[in-house]
């Protein structure tokens, strides 16, 4: 019999995996061994404490993401993707697997319940899909006003992020932003290792 897919070992972690393969995953000393790392590591995840990032961040790190790609001339990334995207595929993988499991255990425990502002007040700010925020005179202003406030103060001043707004922000990216995303994860996470 086969060895487990990753998605098996993800259903293996989370307790939904089919009865046949549970099977394997019994006698087969190389998937328990990798099954048990992988729940080591959502155990060791599950007790990291990882705050909110301001409202605003993903606004800010989206435009230094799209100033650095348009600093690159256009031959400098396109080399770079061809030689690098081969090595950093596996890794963008693993990544991608790490947000997944992070955003899959932590973050459904660390959401917190949206401010209910009294009668007559607005609780949460609301943009509008069809808005171009990097164009809205409105929209800048507020971003440069805010762009100091702690987590803590915007949500004392009633302002929340919507619970999808980061997923969709980062659906919204294109190639080139994902690659920049992907470039920029990698020096924060050997920065850190430091």
């Amino acid at each position: 019999m086969k060895h487990l897919s990753p998605e098996e070992f993800v259903d293996a972690a989370e307790g939904t995996l089919d009865a046949a393969r549970a099977a394997h995953l019994r006698t087969c000393e190389a998937c328990r061994t990798q099954a048990d790392s992988l729940g080591a590591l959502l155990r060791d995840t599950a007790a990291i404490d990882v705050p909110d990032p301001s409202p605003l961040f993903w606004d800010h790190f989206s435009a230094r993401v799209r100033e650095r790609i348009a600093e690159q001339p256009e031959a400098d990334r396109a080399s770079w993707l061809s030689a690098g995207l081969r090595t950093l595929l596996p890794l963008g993988a693993f990544v991608a697997l790490v947000i997944a499991v992070i955003a899959g255990t932590l973050l459904p425990r660390l959401a917190t319940p949206p401010v209910v502002a009294p009668q007559g007040q607005v609780a949460a700010l609301e943009i509008e899909p069809n808005v171009d925020a990097r164009n809205n005179e409105v929209w800048s202003v507020l971003t440069d006003a805010a762009a100091d406030m702690g987590i803590e103060d915007a949500h004392a001043a009633g302002m929340a992020v919507h619970p999808a707004a980061i997923d969709r922000a980062v659906q919204r990216l294109n190639k080139d932003e994902l690659t920049e995303l992907g470039r920029l994860l990698q020096n924060e996470m050997k920065r850190t290792s430091n």
